[in-house]
Formats: structure tokens, C-alpha cells, sequence
């Protein structure tokens, strides 16, 4: 009787690493900070059509055509800036030179001391009757229905919106009630209206949170950007024309680009409202809304700015980071949430100092119509 011959247990954390990257069904390539190709899971060997010998060690460059190179790398360098691009359009190359296309997501990789030494690129491949029909935004819908979920951000949101949801509730049925008695003073009356209108609103505000921690993904359609300012600024306006603040517009042309208006409609509100705190009391408070093409860029930007105090460069370091605030009775969530979206519309934002002297926040879109 022969002896079975015992094979070497594998640790445990190779083990692991087989199975969430190896033989994930997501394809995934790693990068060193060089751009060169360290590793390659089976997915997207498969995906491309090469060997891992074949491609372990190349360049990324030679995966990727020629005209697309300067993006490519551009693409690198805001990854490594800001943490992570989602969902941009690519082609890549197979070793017969024929094109795979896809939406690549690009994560940066840290070392202990936090510098960038590498990264991540996930690859979702994109059909040739999708691709051409991405202007079309029910198809686009379809093909968005690939992108990542928002996990940590639906969390949170989950959680402060669960918390919030019941205590709405009974404010908005106490008003109702309390409306709803005859005989009332007329203040009691405006007041209890006041308090109604606001409490839906707040109502509708948690309902977004929810639907938004649910889905963790933002449904995308072509839409001018002047269009989402003009519609949230149309909301501040009672309270900006009380704070006496000036707003002035500069729309110039652009095209359409892929957002959800929902989630946009959010994100500009709370960038407005940031400005008009930034200017309570100034004697010719004034944010300037403006949008348009950055050529060089090759994206469309929609810049807040406004001619208060400004921020020291110690706030700039923090101003993502979750419940950091300046403000007595703000939660720190508002640009936290606010990076959180734009990253799912692969967008980024830039943050200043604008020409008067104040503050400077730009949403800048790279996937137009």
C-alpha cells in the first residue's frame, strides 16, 4: 500500500488573495507607480486575450492606443491625486492589436506611509452596440448599471437617515394637526405652514439618502449643467435675497454631460449654501455661478465661488474628510457626500481660492454627449 503523499497547506492569506483577486470574476490589473504591469487576474487575461507571461512586466502603455496615452497617463496622475477615477472610457489593446472596450476604474495603492506605489485598474467590458449607442441615455442606464457601488457612503447615509426618518415623522404630523384646528391666530397658522414646508422637505431629503444608500449609484442621462445650477438656485433663492447676497451667472457653451440631476440638484444646493454662510453679514456679499469647456482638460466645469473670508490651507487639507466642520451646527457630511457623487459620475472636484479673494469650489464632468 502506497503512502498518500501529503501536499503543503497553503497559508491562508495566499489563499485569500487566489480567490478575491486570481479568480474574482471582475477583471483587474495591478500596476507599479511606473505604469508597468505587475499583476494580472485570470478575468482579465481572459478579457484581453493574452498570457500572464505574455503581459506581466510590460508597460501599460502598450495595452492602450496611441491617441490615448496623454489620457491615459492623465488618468494616472488624478487617480493618484485623488484616491480614485470610476467608470472611464477606454479602449484596450489585445496582443493582435484589435481593441477591447470598456469602463475603467483606476484605485490607487498606498504604502504605510502613505505614498502612492501603485495601481489598481478594473476592467467592465462594454458590448460594440452599447458602445456606439452610449449618446442614447437609455443605454446608457443599461451600461450604468455596471459601475461600483457607493458601500462605505450608503452606509453612513443609511444610518443618519434611518435615525432622522421617525423624529421627521411626528414633526410633520404635529404640524398637520396643529394647521388643521379651526380658530388658529394667523402666526400660529404661518407658523405651523412654515414648519410643514420644511419638514417635507427634510422628508424628501431622507428619502433620497435612502434610495441613495440602496443603490449606491447615481442613474445617469445627458444634461447641461446650467440647467442643474439654474434649478438649485432657484431653490436658495428666498434665503439668499434675506442674507442680501448677489448672485451673478456666466454660462458659457458646453456640451451635455452624463449626470444624475437628482443627486447634482443636491450637490450644488450645498455648495450655494456653503457660499451664502461663507458671506453672512458682509455688506456686499456676492457668488459668482459659472460654467463652461476647459479644452485642456478636455472636461466641463461648473465653479461656485464667492468673496468672503476664503479658507486657510489647513482647512483645504480636511475639507473631504467625513464630520469635518468649521461651522457650529454643520455635520461635516456636506463635501464628504458631494466628492462621494461626483466620483460616481467620474467626475472630480477642485478646490481654491477664487479672483475675489474668497472660496473656489468647481465640479469638473468628463463624460459629456
Amino acid at each position: 500500500m502506497t503512502e498518500k503523499k501529503e501536499q503543503p497547506v497553503m497559508p491562508v492569506h495566499r489563499s485569500l488573495f487566489d480567490a478575491l483577486f486570481y479568480r474574482a470574476q471582475e477583471a483587474m490589473l495591478v500596476l507599479d507607480r511606473g505604469l508597468n504591469v505587475l499583476l494580472v487576474n485570470n478575468a482579465a487575461l481572459k478579457l484581453l486575450g493574452w498570457t500572464e507571461q505574455d503581459i506581466t512586466g510590460k508597460p501599460a502603455s502598450a495595452l492602450v492606443l496611441e491617441k490615448d496615452l496623454k489620457e491615459f497617463f492623465e488618468m494616472a496622475e488624478l487617480t493618484a491625486k485623488n484616491g480614485v477615477m470610476r467608470n472611464c472610457r477606454f479602449y484596450l489593446l489585445t496582443p493582435a492589436k484589435s481593441i477591447v472596450r470598456l469602463f475603467l476604474t483606476a484605485q490607487a495603492l498606498k504604502d504605510p506611509s502613505g505614498a502612492v506605489n501603485g495601481f489598481c485598474l478594473s476592467l467592465s467590458p462594454v458590448s460594440p452596440d452599447e458602445w456606439s449607442a452610449l449618446k442614447d441615455p437609455h443605454v446608457f442606464r443599461a451600461a450604468a448599471r455596471k459601475l461600483n457601488r457607493l458601500t462605505s457612503v450608503g452606509q453612513l447615509t443609511s444610518m443618519f437617515a434611518h435615525d432622522i426618518k421617525n423624529p421627521l415623522h411626528v414633526i410633520l404630523s404635529t404640524s398637520e394637526l396643529l394647521r388643521a384646528q379651526e380658530d388658529q391666530p394667523e402666526q400660529v397658522r404661518s407658523g405651523a405652514e412654515l414648519i410643514e414646508r420644511n419638514a417635507r422637505r427634510a422628508s424628501k431629503i431622507v428619502k433620497t439618502l435612502l434610495d441613495f444608500s440602496r443603490s449606491g449609484m447615481c442613474r445617469l442621462e445627458p444634461h447641461p449643467v446650467e440647467s442643474a445650477a439654474e434649478y438649485a438656485i432657484e431653490l436658495m433663492d428666498s434665503s439668499l435675497k434675506a442674507g442680501k447676497v448677489k448672485v451673478s451667472k456666466e454660462f458659457g457653451k458646453a456640451p451635455k454631460v452624463f449626470l444624475d440631476p437628482n443627486y447634482m440638484h443636491s450637490v450644488i444646493y450645498n455648495l450655494l449654501n456653503n457660499a451664502a454662510q461663507a458671506l453672512d453679514g458682509a455688506p456686499s456679499g456676492e457668488i459668482k455661478v459659472s460654467s463652461g469647456w476647459l479644452e485642456a482638460e478636455r472636461e466641463v466645469f461648473l465653479t461656485i465661488s464667492d468673496n468672503g473670508p476664503g479658507m486657510e490651507s489647513a482647512m483645504l487639507e480636511n475639507l473631504f474628510q467625513p464630520f469635518f466642520t468649521t461651522k457650529e451646527n454643520g455635520t461635516g457630511l456636506g463635501l464628504y457626500l458631494a466628492r462621494q457623487i461626483m466620483d460616481e459620475h467620474g467626475g472630480r472636484i477642485v478646490v481654491g481660492q477664487s479672483p475675489e479673494g474668497g472660496a473656489s469650489v468647481s465640479l469638473r464632468f468628463r463624460k459629456t454627449v
